[in-house]
Formats: structure tokens, sequence, C-alpha cells
């Protein structure tokens, strides 16, 4: 669960159950002492944040100040239960533990697979500038794309540049030499294979 986007009293009943998990050391990964100590960020907390709440609700028209105080008190509330979480992640808990907060399990998380690039299109001007274009066949931002080029039919590859961007623009080259461009997407956890390679010799 996405406990950043709650409301403020769903927000507070989670925060309660995570307070009751801790001090019930049912929290897998986490020692009894750590557990405790945890719990005990949340406990002074709790009452106060739920109190605005109701106060709110009630009067259907909160003070300045009544809002001010219930909003520094959900993001202290916030700060703590991430600090909960973080410990999680460094104990490398199991999924149950996750589950028993109700705290999203990093593992549940979408990974996103770069897919392979295509159509790339070189263009050489008399300027000095080389133009490409492609179709990324990836939604927008969900990748990065490396640009390779190869200046020269007997040089190495190398990347020049990353971008989200399907184009790029590839200046200063030497017009009428031979340049040879090819990109590939990088998503966080994985790469796409190339695509074709596109060549030009720049226009003379």
């Amino acid at each position: 669960m996405e406990y950043r986007k709650l409301s403020d009293a769903d927000l507070v009943d989670f925060s309660k159950n995570v307070e009751t998990q801790l001090l019930a050391h049912t929290v897998e990964g986490l020692d009894n002492a750590l557990a405790d100590d945890l719990a005990a960020t949340l406990t002074p907390l709790n009452t106060p944040y739920e109190t605005t709440i109701e106060s709110g609700v009630q009067t259907r028209a909160l003070k300045q100040s009544t809002t001010a105080e219930k909003q520094a008190l959900r993001e202290d509330v916030l700060a703590r239960l991430g600090k909960v979480r973080n410990y999680l992640v460094a104990a490398e808990s199991p999924k149950t533990a996750y589950e028993i907060c109700g705290f999203t399990y990093p593992g549940d998380r979408t990974t996103i697979i770069a897919n392979d690039p295509g159509d790339l299109v070189a263009v050489g001007t008399s300027n000095g500038v080389n133009q490409i274009s492609f179709n990324g066949n990836n939604k927008p931002s969900a990748v990065t794309y490396e640009i390779w080029r190869m200046h020269g039919d007997t040089a190495p590859w190398g990347i020049i540049a990353t971008t989200r961007r399907q184009a790029y623009t590839d200046t200063p080259v030497t017009p009428g030499q031979y340049y040879a461009y090819k990109v590939r997407a990088v998503a966080a956890t994985n790469q796409s294979n190339f695509s074709n390679v596109a060549v030009v010799y720049g226009a003379s």
C-alpha cells in the first residue's frame, strides 16, 4: 500500500497498525528491542494526530492553527513510517513483514522492460551537423536511450550521449566523413538490444 497517498484518517489507522505489529514483535527481520524503539516513535504521534482529524470532522471548518498542526503531525508520522520501512529494507525482511504492516513489498514493483528501438535514420548536413531520429518503442520517460557512434569504418563504437528523446543532434562533425550510429534503450534493471545501424557520410 502506498501509505503516503492515504487520507489523514486512513493514515492514522495505518500508523496505529504498524505500531501494534511492532509492539507485538510480529515483524520479521527486526529484533524486539529495535521494534520497541520504532513503535515508541509512533506512539506519541498517533493520538494527537487522530484528535486533530476528529476535530476537523466535527467543526467542518478547521482553524488555520489546527490545520497547520495536523499537517505537521502528518509529515512527522510519514517520516517515522518511512524510517520503519527503511529498517525493513535494510534487514532484508521477507514479504510477510511488509504485508503485516501494510507496506508495499519492493519486489512487487512493476519492472520496466526496455524494448528495442528501431527505424533509426541519420542525415548529415554541410554545416557539421548530423541529425538522427528513431522509433523508441517505449513509453515516454520510461527508459533512457544511449546514442552510440562509430567515426570511420574501422574505428571502435563508443557512447556519445544519453537522452530520453527519440532524436539527437551530433555536432560538430566533419562533413564528408563516415559516421555510423546505433541506439539502445536502458531501464533500471535491464537494457534492450541495439537498433539498426544508420550511416551518414555527410554532405560535401
